[in-house]
C-alpha cells in the first residue's frame, strides 16, 4: 500500500512539473525522485535504529560501549525505530495525501498524531505530548502547539524539504503547518 501510494505521487508530481532539484537537471527523472524519498525515509529509519541504543547517553560513554561498528542491539539484537522516524513517515503520508492541496495537509498530520499517541509511542517529546492532547481536547491544529523549543518539528523537516525542495515558498508553509502542530517557540 505504502508503495503503491509512493508511486502514485511520484507520477503525479513528475507529471505536473515537480523537480526534485531544478538546479540539478539530471536528477529530474521519476526514478531519481523516488529514490530520493525512499533513500531519506530509509536513512533515517537506519540511523535511528542503530542510534536509538545510544540516545541520551554521553560521547564519552557510547566510545566505550562502542568497541566496532555499530549494529542493531535495542532488542534481541534487533533494532526499533523511534519517534522520529514515525513523524517523518506520517509527515511523508500526509503530503502524498494531499499533495497539490496544501491546505488539507496540516489537519491530516494532525489526526495522524492524534492516533499515534493513542498507541503510547515511547520516548514521545512532552511538548509534543502535551500539543496531541490539546488537539484530541479540540484545539484547532494552528493553536495546538505549545512554548517549547524541542526537536518534533525537526523530525518531520527533512522528507517535506526533500518532497518540496524546488518549491521554496510553498515548503515554508507546510514547515509552518508542520512545526504550529506541535510547537509555537518563536525563534528570532
Amino acid at each position: 500500500m505504502a508503495t503503491q501510494l509512493l508511486s502514485q505521487f511520484i507520477n503525479e508530481a513528475f507529471m505536473s512539473g515537480f523537480n526534485a532539484n531544478t538546479k540539478s537537471p539530471e536528477i529530474n527523472t521519476t526514478a531519481n525522485l523516488e529514490y530520493a524519498i525512499e533513500g531519506s525515509l530509509l536513512s533515517l529509519m537506519v540511523g535511528d535504529s542503530l542510534g536509538l541504543p545510544y540516545e541520551g547517553i554521553s560521547s564519552r560513554r557510547i566510545s566505550k560501549l562502542l568497541k566496532s561498528s555499530p549494529k542493531h542491539c535495542l532488542f534481541f539484537g534487533k533494532g526499533m525505530v523511534s519517534d522520529d522516524t514515525e513523524h517523518a513517515v506520517m509527515t511523508a503520508a500526509s503530503l502524498i495525501e494531499h499533495w497539490r492541496d496544501w491546505d488539507k495537509f496540516q489537519p491530516s498530520l494532525a489526526w495522524r498524531l492524534r492516533w499515534w499517541l493513542l498507541r503510547l509511542p515511547a520516548g514521545i517529546g512532552l511538548a509534543t505530548g502535551r500539543s496531541i492532547i490539546k488537539l484530541w481536547l479540540g484545539y484547532p491544529a494552528k493553536y495546538s502547539g505549545v512554548y517549547s523549543a524541542g526537536n518534533g518539528p525537526a523530525m518531520r523537516a527533512p522528507i517535506i524539504g526533500v518532497m518540496l525542495g524546488d518549491r521554496p515558498e510553498i515548503m515554508k508553509l507546510i514547515v509552518k503547518a508542520s512545526t504550529e502542530l506541535t510547537h509555537n517557540d518563536v525563534v528570532n
